[in-house]
């Protein structure tokens, strides 16, 4: 008892110590505008900091991306762009995919070969050339998502892959590329954002099941994946999605906004209005 208590109390204090680093640095005289990216509750306390302080602000809330694949699509590569997306930077990035919903056709093939693909990857040393994946930052990261592969587990998801410590590694805060599949949208898991080495893997049969389980793990700042060698579903399929950027038959290979153009150069430009009188201009005299 008295040991748990010591740890939140550790907890408790940390988050107090970070709190003020954060308001110290939104307060400060010289800094005029605030981008952030990160996760929602952050990010809503970090507006309202901001508008106390009367600062410009712009949030990329994270989020789950889901990779949506349908039956008629080119396998290899969705197979390469998933994998890519769920375990690239070690899943910790806002347009991870984290999310897999593929079509019920193809559903256990698409598991399976993730599956195979995740048990492969070369887990180890981030300074190794050949390590794809790395450690996650810190224990309480490394507990927090092994707890979400066993709560997956008890809602009734199957693991298909990972979910342990990588043989070979006793030490460190490695996670084995993680696959949980036969999530449902019912399971708490399933909407939950990852942020690390872990994919949910859901079937769907129609267009409209699709979109409705991509909207349910989606908002209008993450991003989407669409594969299907039918362009004129992913036209329609598209907007009703709602995520701010939709690959179709790609991958995000850069993890960057496509769209930012003016938006990001106004957010960062400070405009000023200057009137110059071209001659002698007549002012009132008030009390003359």
């Amino acid at each position: 008892m008295i040991v748990a208590q010591r740890e939140l109390l550790a907890a408790a204090t940390a988050k107090l110590a970070e709190q003020a680093q954060r308001d110290a640095l939104i307060a400060h005289p010289l800094v005029a505008r605030l981008s952030f990216e990160g996760d929602v509750a952050t990010g809503q306390q970090i507006m309202l900091d901001a508008a106390t302080h009367r600062k410009k602000m712009t949030a990329t809330m994270a989020g789950n991306s889901p990779c949506l694949i349908f039956a008629d699509a080119d396998l290899d590569q969705a197979i390469d762009s998933a994998l890519f997306g769920a375990f690239a930077l070690n899943g910790q990035r806002r347009t991870a995919t984290s999310t897999i919903l593929a079509q019920r056709p193809v559903y256990d093939t698409v598991v399976s070969r993730l599956a195979q693909r995740a048990e492969r990857i070369r887990v180890g040393d981030p300074a190794d050339p050949a390590t794809e994946l790395g450690p996650l930052p810190d224990s309480a990261h490394h507990d927090e998502l092994t707890a979400r592969v066993r709560l997956g587990i008890r809602e009734g998801a199957r693991l298909a892959a990972g979910g342990r410590r990588p043989a070979g590694l006793p030490e460190g805060n490695f996670l084995a590329p993680t696959v949980l599949a036969d999530v449902e949208s019912s399971m708490q898991i399933f909407s939950e954002q990852i942020c690390g080495p872990m994919l949910r893997v859901t079937p769907f049969d129609t267009d409209e099941e699709a979109v409705s389980l991509a909207s349910a793990v989606t908002d209008p700042t993450t991003s989407a994946y669409l594969w299907t060698s039918d362009l004129q579903r992913a036209r329609q399929l598209g907007p009703a999605i709602g995520s701010a950027s939709l690959w179709v038959n790609s991958c995000n290979s850069g993890d960057r906004q496509v769209a930012a153009g003016d938006v990001d150069i106004d957010f960062y430009t400070q405009s000023q209005t200057v009137l110059i009188a071209a001659e002698d201009t007549p002012v009132p005299r008030f009390g003359a």
